[in-house]
């Protein structure tokens, strides 16, 4: 009994509304919600589900008129995925910057963001290329290569949730910041299997990136490789595009992609 007084029954019907939208996957509407809660208050059953949507714990889906499990758990359930994606790219992430002299990176999707999994400087690195940005885990979709790759090889569904969240800013004077350019640009990606960054969104390093693919064909993250832009030419470059292609496509074989 001395324990009942610390509870909350706000917090409680909260809880016991989120635990029905989990248990049913497909979704459940106002009505069935508050018929399923026992009686609860129509206008709170209402208050609390504009909380939980607010706090990306719920999701509405205007064309059904459903209530869904939010962004919130998509990014829980791929946190354990994207552990052990982790650890099976860290080593040859490593053995590439090595190869090339560049920064590589591998970037993933979070619900509607696109997130840094991995960055791996080079063991020789140089000063310049210590100067990119350490802090940053959030990557820009308009203003980076890994962005473009989403643009054209995620799907539908994710490629409009990716669209829809980016804000279009500018980085840098050479920043995309028009929707339909941008468009044209991933489309043009997805023609030539790859992305390229002109000092987009850190104004002294470029960027080229491949898609890496899982199974089934969905993509699974975009493999990139940056540098100074006096890196982007001659025959250095053109030996980083031949050994991004065969790493490319060697992590797509190991996460089960088969063309």
């Amino acid at each position: 009994m001395e324990e009942e007084r610390y509870l909350i029954t706000a917090v409680q019907k909260a809880l016991k509304i989120l635990t029905l939208i989990l248990q049913n996957e497909n979704g459940l509407s106002f009505s069935q919600i508050t018929k399923l809660s026992g009686g609860m208050n129509k206008s709170n059953v209402l208050r609390i589900l504009y909380t939980l949507k607010s706090e990306g714990y719920v999701d509405f889906d205007e064309a059904s008129s459903l209530y869904k499990r939010g962004a919130v758990f998509a990014r829980l359930s791929a946190g354990d995925s994207f552990a052990s994606l982790r650890l099976m790219l860290e080593d040859e992430l490593r053995k590439a910057a090595d190869q090339t002299g560049m920064i590589v990176h591998f970037t993933v999707a979070a619900a509607d963001r696109l997130r840094l999994l991995l960055r791996i400087f080079p063991s020789a690195s140089f000063e310049p290329l210590a100067l990119a940005n350490l802090e940053e885990n959030e990557v820009p979709l308009n203003a980076t290569g890994a962005g473009k790759i989403f643009a054209a090889f995620a799907d539908e569904e994710l490629k409009a949730r990716l669209i829809a969240a980016c804000s279009f800013s500018s980085y840098s004077e050479n920043t995309i910041t028009d929707r339909q350019e941008f468009m044209r640009i991933a489309a043009e990606a997805r023609r030539n299997g790859f992305a390229s960054n002109n000092c987009e969104h850190e104004e002294f390093l470029c960027c080229f990136t491949r898609p890496v693919f899982a199974k089934g064909g969905k993509l699974a993250g975009a493999l990139s490789f940056s540098g100074l832009k006096d890196m982007f030419r001659g025959e250095r470059y053109e030996k980083m595009k031949a050994y991004s292609l065969v790493l490319a496509e060697d992590l797509s074989r190991r996460l089960g992609y088969e063309e």
